[in-house]
């Protein structure tokens, strides 16, 4: 078998994973095309191995060796029995992706595929969570899909629980660049940069229907840390998150906050109703935290 992937490297390595899995046991040798490897990698295809059923060479970081004219004649007079080869890199489509009985390109999936991919990652790890969770997730990758498979595996460390929102915020949006300033910005009466931080969170595939339902999160948390405050109860979540939410209640006050949830509520009623856009409804209740 000889395969060629190319393009984004998730998706390369997943259709690799999809291969080595039919061969089942066997050796296992991974060459890197950047370093001086052609001459072995050709002597490993001309020779047959005496001692195992099973053989797979894996060549990462393969587009130097696209071109080469001895290792595509190589492989154009077949392969050992027994012999898997893969090579993967950024775009090798021409004389090896030629030779090869799969050869495939896999674009960087954005918007929706990215979200379906995903989806995908966190059923096959089995983590469950909120609605908004591949939302979370989308922003927390930054567009890389590698980086969304790290973030699915940091999830993963739960075991199969079920994530709350608030879990899921913690691990995934408090230290990411956009979601966290635009509720701070709220929270801070800055509505200009609010507004600034949501058309680019809109831009970049963001639902209005999972923003407008993390700004009531946060109004109902700011409540919950004034309740806290004020019946002597610790608040949930880290100190920093905790001391942070603390100054942006007292600065709006319980009065103002749960006006600011009445409002919420009944917008989602329009929303709900047909006699509103749910982005609609977002600027609005952004619009609500501009100071008096």
């Amino acid at each position: 078998m000889l395969g060629v992937y190319w393009g984004d490297p998730l998706l390369c390595e997943r259709a690799l994973a999809k291969r080595l899995a039919a061969f089942g046991p066997g050796e296992r040798r991974v060459l890197w095309g950047d370093e001086p490897c052609l001459g072995p990698l050709v002597e490993e295809l001309r020779s047959l191995d005496l001692f195992s059923a099973q053989r797979v060479i894996v060549v990462r970081r393969a587009d130097p060796l696209k071109d080469e004219p001895v290792l595509v004649r190589t492989l154009g007079r077949g392969l050992p029995p027994g012999l898997g080869v893969f090579f993967l890199g950024q775009d090798l489509r021409g004389p090896l992706a030629g030779q090869a009985q799969e050869a495939l390109g896999f674009p960087t999936p954005k918007g929706g595929e990215l979200k379906a991919l995903a989806r995908i990652l966190l059923e096959e790890t089995g983590v469950h969570g909120p609605d908004h969770l591949v939302d979370l997730l989308v922003e927390a990758c930054g567009g890389e899909t590698l980086r969304l498979a790290q973030e699915v595996g940091k999830l993963a460390v739960w075991g199969g629980r079920r994530l709350s929102l608030d879990q899921a915020q913690r691990l995934l949006v408090f230290s990411q660049p956009l979601v966290y300033p635009y509720l701070d910005a709220l929270g801070r009466g800055q509505t200009g940069p609010a507004l600034n931080v949501l058309r680019e969170l809109l831009r970049r595939g963001w639902s209005a229907p999972a923003l407008f339902f993390m700004v009531v999160r946060h109004i109902r948390d700011l409540l919950m840390v004034l309740g806290a405050r004020a019946g002597g109860r610790p608040a949930p979540g880290p100190d920093w998150l905790v001391r942070r939410r603390l100054d942006q209640a007292q600065r709006w006050g319980e009065a103002r906050l749960v006006e600011l949830l009445v409002l919420a509520q009944e917008l989602d009623v329009k929303v709900k109703t047909g006699r509103l856009s749910a982005e609609a409804a977002l600027q609005l209740l952004t619009l609500a935290w501009a100071p008096a």
